[in-house]
């Protein structure tokens, strides 16, 4: 296999964003783990985001908040969860496509729950690949624009060099095992 030179882009938090580092490590793949000024975070390589950056990440968290089906109004006065979601922006800006561990909302096939939700959908906003590893399935799925939803797929997605490592804090080893098996699968 080729020897790319592959960039992960997350956020630094316990559970999935660090098993996407602590795993990506052991195949020397550096993860950008964007922060900002009072974020409690694990990642090794924190990119604190200025005033200005998180202003940025706020308009796209406006611009999803009615695909998503959640108000900002509920969090627009709490900054610290207000900054976490503008943070993920900047993960979704700097990647060609976007992976994540976590779990469908209950009853859609087509929004992702917790703040990965927020993340998954600005990718979607801007017609970037998403894939999801669903961890109550235990599957990959992807999500198709042209039908709006995601779609279970058969195999192991392929790493673009520059790809956000997201997901739940509630990581399950169905989700530990699935990092470990993209990263053999790219990079081995």
């Amino acid at each position: 296999m080729e020897n790319k030179k592959y960039i992960c882009h997350s956020g630094g938090c316990s559970g999935s964003d660090m098993e996407w580092e602590i795993q990506g490590r052991e195949y020397n793949i550096p993860t950008i783990a964007y922060s900002f000024n009072g974020h409690i975070q694990e990642g090794k390589y924190a990119k604190i985001l200025t005033k200005d950056e998180l202003l940025e990440g706020w308009k796209h968290v406006q611009l999803v908040e009615k695909s998503i089906k959640r108000p900002v109004y509920k969090i627009k006065h709490n900054t610290y969860v207000k900054n976490l979601l503008c943070r993920n922006w900047f993960q979704v800006k700097n990647a060609d496509a976007i992976y994540a561990i976590g779990n469908l909302v209950t009853g859609s096939d087509k929004l992702v729950d917790g703040g990965t939700g927020w993340a998954v959908q600005m990718a979607i906003q801007v017609a970037k690949p998403v894939w999801l590893f669903e961890q109550n399935f235990n599957q990959w799925f992807y999500f198709y624009q042209a039908v709006n939803k995601f779609v279970e797929v058969n195999s192991i997605p392929l790493l673009t060099e520059n790809f956000a490592g997201i997901g739940t804090r509630q990581i399950n080893e169905n989700g530990k095992q699935a990092i470990k098996e993209i990263y053999k699968h790219n990079i081995i």
